[in-house]
């Protein structure tokens, strides 16, 4: 009797460890990256593979955060995933703010 309640409780204890990784699945892709960057004389070039271009103001204010201080402007340029196909630019100066441009398709 302990016998099948220790098995059955294996039994259980398996089962719901199985459900948990199925539903959690594989990580989703991360929504940007960064494919090059280059700097010089104070300023910072960086492209990005969005996801969701639209979202090119959040991705500039991140990368803008993440290097503060060091930069005097930041051109960011934004391309759909896999492609090369610039959507969107972002320019950040300390004089001007952010300013995007959206490019036509």
């Amino acid at each position: 009797m302990l016998r099948s309640l220790t098995l059955l409780a294996a039994a259980i204890v398996t089962a719901t460890l199985i459900a948990v990784t199925v539903s959690l699945g594989p990580a989703p892709p991360p929504r940007w990256r960064i494919t090059h960057r280059v700097a010089a004389h104070l300023a910072l070039v960086v492209e990005v593979e969005a996801g969701h271009p639209e979202e090119a103001l959040a991705i500039a204010r991140t990368i803008r955060e993440s290097e503060r201080g060091r930069f005097g402007e930041i051109l960011v340029f934004i391309n759909s995933r896999g492609q090369h196909d610039m959507l969107r630019r972002v320019q950040w100066t300390e004089q001007h703010g952010y300013i995007e441009t959206v490019y036509p398709r």
